[in-house]
Parts: structure tokens; sequence; C-alpha cells
């Protein structure tokens, strides 16, 4: 019964995908963000000429339709204005006006008694506030699409997050004998790590080829793979980095585990699964298990992706033994390398933050610098809250404190001024009116903690808020927390 029931959801979801590409033609309007320039200028002259086709067959002596009961020409050029912008509109106005000009001389018919102005100036204005809204429309939808790109990436991160409390659930015997190492350990192992990789220096990365850009190296390869021989049991792996040369595109073995490993091509069967989806694969998989010749890669997952989304690092496992194909060593595998593909994503974009603080927390370094780029990319401006400790604050209290932080937020409990604790809140993607909501929901909340020990939320807080604008905001950030410490040894 229950085969039958997924049966016909997924027949039913079918004829539904097939539906909607069937009469996605309608949505032709729409303003476009997605086409190139060339692309543009092509449907800008495509379109009015289409329409003037269309009106030379219904109408041989009045192709423009001026005096026809509603001016059908004009949808080309409010079309092209609507998805390209008022630009490309009023260059079919000009391809129109240029029609009327030269049309009796090119079709040897009679010349038009007048120039109807009232007609094209109508049509030019439709056109140029069709284009405005085409425009407004694009750049919400601009702002929509970052937004939801990082709402997507935090919806990720908290599904593997769920995923590792599933599995910190299970208690069988066999787990607990046969796994060298859970999951929350491997993932401890792996923070620890990055924890690490923050107080020293990177692998050095190869010298960068004359004329071309400098590598960026990975964060502590060698390491990782040796977290996943301990935690997965890997016998034989590799991580390769893709390196532009002068013979052109090649990858790099940076850091291996075995001794045989063959050379990586992009063109076997896994290896180029990974480049086109970006997403880890494995040998059990249906649809690459069926295909034919030798494969010498039995699980491969992207490492780190460049500016322009393609991959640049990854990892392929050689060999493996046959027991560790299970779902959960196969998912614990993946949440791993999902965990090091953000780590390093967000690697790729904070060296200027962390040179105005090196000491900062690295996941405070990161955030700081993915924020930083939305805001000035986009203008999604994000804040941060610096609540100083002044008084003798119980940590039981400063924990229920940050406990009470808003859900999207971000906390870490520092040193601030006089060696004072000091709570840091980053508050993503903030208006001015939600912050000050925030400000008056956190001084009522404050107040109710700190009514228990009989304290005033002025004399044991002191709120400063910082906007996060890149690595001066956060040296200011880092004076903010020293700048009381530094006249308290003064005086």
């Amino acid at each position: 019964m229950k085969l039958d029931n997924l049966s016909t959801r997924v027949s039913r979801r079918m004829r539904s995908e097939s539906a909607r590409m069937r009469w996605q033609w309608l949505r032709y309007w729409r303003p476009n963000t997605q086409s190139g320039r060339l692309m543009a200028m092509f449907e800008a002259v495509l379109l009015p000429v289409l329409v003037l086709w269309l009106g030379a067959k219904l109408r041989p002596d009045d192709p423009l339709g001026a005096h026809a009961g509603f001016p059908w020409a004009w949808f080309g050029p409010w079309l092209i204005a609507v998805r390209y912008g008022a630009g490309y509109g009023l260059f079919g106005v000009g391809f129109y006006a240029a029609f009327w000009k030269f049309s009796p001389t090119l079709f040897h018919s009679a010349p038009a008694v007048e120039f109807p102005a009232e007609f094209f100036l109508g049509g030019m204005l439709m056109t140029l506030i069709l284009g405005e809204f085409g425009a407004a429309f694009r750049n919400r939808q601009v702002l929509h699409r970052e937004v939801t790109k990082d709402l997507t990436a935090r919806l990720e991160r908290t599904k593997r997050r769920l995923f590792v409390i599933k599995e910190a659930l299970s208690t069988l015997e066999q787990e607990l004998t046969d796994r060298p190492m859970t999951l929350r350990d491997a993932l401890l192992d792996l923070r620890r790590t990055f924890t690490f990789q923050g107080n020293r220096p990177a692998l050095a990365a190869p010298a960068a080829t004359p004329g071309l850009p400098t590598p960026a190296p990975l964060p502590d390869p060698r390491a990782f793979l040796q977290l996943l021989s301990q935690s997965c049991r890997l016998v034989e792996a590799g991580i390769f980095v893709r390196e532009i040369g002068p013979l052109g595109l090649q990858w790099r073995l940076a850091a291996s585990l075995g001794q045989t490993l063959p050379p990586l091509d992009p063109g076997e069967v896994l290896i180029n699964r990974i480049l086109e989806t970006h997403q880890s694969v494995h040998i059990a998989q249906a649809h690459l298990n069926e295909t034919d010749g030798s494969n010498p890669w039995v699980f491969a997952a992207p490492l780190r992706l460049d500016e322009y989304d393609e991959v640049d690092a990854l990892l392929a496992v050689h060999t493996m033994p046959f027991m560790s194909f299970e779902e959960n060593n196969l998912q614990r595998l993946q949440v791993l390398c999902a965990s090091y593909l953000d780590f390093s994503q967000l690697e790729l974009s904070v060296e200027d933050v962390r040179s105005a603080w090196v000491q900062a927390p690295i996941s405070l370094q990161q955030e700081w610098a993915q924020l930083s780029e939305l805001g000035q990319n986009f203008k999604l401006r994000s804040y941060c809250a610096v609540w100083s400790g002044q008084g003798r604050v119980s940590d039981d209290a400063l924990a229920e404190f940050a406990g009470l932080q808003p859900v999207e937020s971000s906390t870490w409990t520092l040193k601030g001024r006089g060696g004072k604790p000091a709570l840091i809140v980053l508050l993503p993607l903030l208006s001015s009116g939600g912050l000050a909501n925030y400000r008056r929901d956190m001084a009522s909340q404050l107040v109710q903690i700190l009514s228990r020990s009989n304290q005033r939320p002025d004399q044991a807080f002191d709120l400063d808020f910082l906007e996060v604008s890149g690595a001066p905001s956060f040296l200011e950030l880092r004076r903010l927390l020293s700048s009381a410490a530094a006249e308290t040894k003064t005086s």
C-alpha cells in the first residue's frame, strides 16, 4: 500500500513538472537578470522586427497600427524594456521611427500624410515607465536571490547539525565497537583543527606562474585526511587542487593518504560528476554503478569552489573497506567534507579581516567577512552589538542572556573592558528599525535577569553598536574591547 501511494505521488509530481515546463514560455514578459548583453541586444532587434512582420501581414497599409484601435505594435519595445531596461526599449522606439521614415522608399509605397507625434510620444513614455519598473524589479530580484542564497547556506549547516544530533542518539553496541570514532567526536576534532589553523601559518602554496594569480592554500589538508582515516576508515585517498600552469589546467596532489594513488583525470565518471553538480558522489550510487569500465575512485567530494563557483579542490578516495560503504559511514564522510568545504570557502574572503585582529576567534572572523561582503556588494547591512561588562556579572547570568539573543544571530564571549567578560552579538541583515527593536527587547530581558541579583542594567553592562563593514570596523571592535583595559592600566 505504501509503495502504491509513493508511486502515485511520484507520477503526480512528474505530471506537474511537465505541465510547468510546458507553460513556462508564458513567463517571458518577466524581467531577466540572467542573460548577457549580447542576448539582450539580439532580442531588442528581433522582437520589433517580428512585430513589424506580423503587422505587415495583417495590415499591409499600416504595419505599425498607428490608426488602429489599440497600438499593438508597441508590445515589442515594451517587452524589451520590461526585460532588459529602458535603453533597450528605446532602441525599438527608434527602430519604429526609422521604419516610418524610410518605409515608403524601401517598399515603394505612398508616403504618409504626417508624422504621428502622439502615437510615438505615448509609446516612448510607456517604454520609459516600463523600463524603470523592470529595473526596480530586477534589483529586488537580485537582492532576494542573494538573501535566499545566504539563508539556504545557513539552512544546510543547520541540517548537518541536526544529523549530528540524530546520530549521537544512536547507542548500538555494534557502532561503539566497530566505529573508531563517532561523528560528534570527528566534528569536534575537525573544529579543533580549524582552531589551531588560525594560530599557525597555513601550508605553503606552490609558486605562482608569472602572469597568473597566486593560488590560495588549503587549510591543513594533511590533518583533514588523517581525521577522515580515523573516523571513516579510508585507506588510500588524496586531496587535489586545480592549478593553471604553462601546460594548461592541471590537478596537483596537495596531500595524500597511502602510496599508490593514480593521477586525477577530470574525464572519469566520478570526477566529472562532482565538477558538474558540486555534490559528493560514490561508486555505490545506481547511476554510477552501471557505467562500463573500471573506475579508479570510489568516492569524491568538492572541498572548495572558486569565485566562479567552479570546483578547484576536491577529495578523491581510491581505497576503503567494503564495510565502510554503509549508509551512516557515507553520510559521516559527506558531512565532514561539507564542513571542510564551508570552512575553506569562508577562508577565501577572511584575509583582510584577519589582518585587523589575528587573535579573534576564527568563526567571528569568517562571519564578519561574509556579512561585510554582503554589505559591500548588495547594500545589505549587518550590525554588531557589544555588551561590555562593567560590574560583577556571574557566568550563569551571562550564559542565560546569550541564550536569549535572536535565533539568526551569532554570539561570542570574549574578554573586554578591564578583563571583564564581553558578549559579542552579530546581527545579520538588519535594518535600523530592527536594530531599535533589538535594543528595546534585549534591555527588557536584561532587566529581568539582573533583577534577581539586585543589579541595574546600566551598572552591569555597557552597550555599543558597530556596523559590519570589513576590516576597519573589525579593527574598531578590537579597539573597543581593549580601550578600557588600556585606560585602566594608564590610570
